[in-house]
């Protein structure tokens, strides 16, 4: 099984699609958007910062110097540790581009701090994405106040946080819009598998459920099979007249025939063949336009037995047939349906190669009913144009063969209807292989 990146469902799509989306604009917002968090931030920061050593050197100006170090304790907070005395700080050649950004807000917002002397340092040297940034102020008597406060120091960590908030909310959209898919994808899914099991047996309702449309839409499939089934049932009934009112006269001709003297038994023998060619004509034309309201429930059926039939009826009226396989072999089929197919096989191999050889066979997962002939057999060419109903080749119509050129339409319309295939080969010996598979028994 070959795999496929893209979803072949509805539903499968319409996620893709709509994760899709939700990532582009996940991504957008995240460089936007947290682009203007991260200046903000830093912003927020430099400018809380000021306010704190402003506010700080005017109290611990007005503080005499022995109690400087219990009022700076009682200033400092969880977030901020105040400090009285000397300190090192690197050269401002040497601070990073975030330390010089953030030195020219904090002077932006207070002016004066410039003329305090005001230096920036990370504790410790940490560049950590949440490190402690040291600022520090010269008094008015020359010590130095320092504050130390975390603040963010990697633009990435606003990102990070911005980025988690946005998938949380971005999987609670996925979850609510998976939700709505389903309530609309569950209804097509029962709406296609109703199409496809339509003729297939009894009449498939559709359940009319769902948005509006979809209700709509199931009401006119359920409309549209009821209007169908009405056609079929009409037709079976017409077809079923006819075939009454036409092997009426038939029979009136066949028992016509029997009267004509055994003078004349030339005579005889050429109206019996026509009378029978126009009754097979007729079962041909009734059989392929019967149609899927004469449809047959499955049952387990002897397909050797069938088979062994439908040869020793060929053998009987002087025909060359054989058997080649197993005495039983057990299959789900319809029967009337398949014993129609298998007698066409046998009929045009009879008709066309002078012999049937039948053959059956069980391979793996298909049971294989095959039919040999020793005739001219068809060019690989016209092997579709032969399934073809009414559909008959110049060579058969030069030998002046009877029949409509339905046998062939009927096996695979037959094929088709139990899930098997109907095959055609040229024999390398000479002749046609026509292979009629059917699905085996689990």
């Amino acid at each position: 099984m070959t795999w496929r990146p893209w979803p072949q469902g509805l539903i499968g799509r319409v996620i893709l699609v709509m994760m899709g989306a939700v990532l582009i604009e996940f991504v957008a917002s995240s460089i936007v958007f947290e682009r203007i968090d991260i200046h903000t931030t830093r912003a927020e920061q430099a400018h809380h910062l000021a306010e704190q050593l402003v506010v700080v050197t005017r109290v611990l100006n007005e503080t005499p110097e022995l109690q400087r170090p219990i009022v700076a304790q009682e200033l400092s907070s969880q977030t901020a540790a105040v400090r009285w005395g000397e300190g090192s700080f690197r050269p401002p050649e040497r601070q990073s581009g975030w330390l010089q950004r953030l030195q020219a807000d904090m002077i932006g917002w207070e002016p004066s701090l410039a003329q305090q002397d005001l230096r920036l340092d990370l504790l410790g040297g940490d560049a950590g994405p949440r490190g402690r940034v040291i600022a520090s102020v010269r008094m008015a008597d020359g010590s130095r106040v320092h504050i130390s406060s975390r603040v963010t120091t990697n633009p990435w960590e606003v990102i990070w946080t911005g980025l988690g908030s946005v998938a949380v909310l971005s999987v609670g959209v996925m979850f609510a819009a998976i939700l709505l898919v389903r309530s609309f994808g569950g209804p097509l899914r029962s709406l296609a598998q109703a199409a496809e099991n339509v003729g297939k047996g009894a009449p498939v309702h559709v359940r009319e459920e769902g948005a509006g449309d979809l209700r709509r839409v199931a009401q006119a499939f359920n409309a549209m099979q009821s209007r169908i089934n009405d056609l079929l049932a009409a037709r079976t009934h017409a077809l079923a007249a006819v075939s009454h009112d036409l092997r009426t006269p038939l029979a009136r001709l066949r028992l016509r025939a029997s009267f004509v003297s055994d003078s004349d038994a030339g005579t005889r023998e050429a109206l019996e063949r026509d009378v029978d060619e126009m009754s097979h004509m007729l079962d041909s034309l009734l059989a392929y336009l019967g149609g899927r309201g004469e449809a047959e429930t499955p049952r387990l059926t002897d397909l050797a037995t069938l088979c062994m039939t439908v040869v020793d009826a060929a053998v009987d009226a002087g025909a060359t047939a054989t058997y080649h396989g197993p005495g039983r072999l057990a299959a789900m089929v319809r029967v009337s349906l398949v014993k129609r197919a298998f007698e066409n096989l046998v009929q045009n191999a009879l008709i066309y190669g002078g012999r049937a050889d039948v053959s059956l066979l069980h391979t793996g997962d298909r049971i294989v009913l095959r039919v040999e002939d020793a005739g001219p057999g068809i060019p690989e060419a016209d092997h579709d144009r032969v399934r073809e109903a009414f559909e008959r080749l110049d060579v058969a119509r030069a030998r002046n063969t009877a029949g409509l050129g339905l046998g062939l339409s009927i096996v695979q319309r037959v094929a088709d209807q139990e899930g098997g295939e109907f095959v055609l080969m040229n024999r390398p010996s000479g002749g046609l292989c026509a292979e009629l598979r059917l699905p085996a028994p689990h």
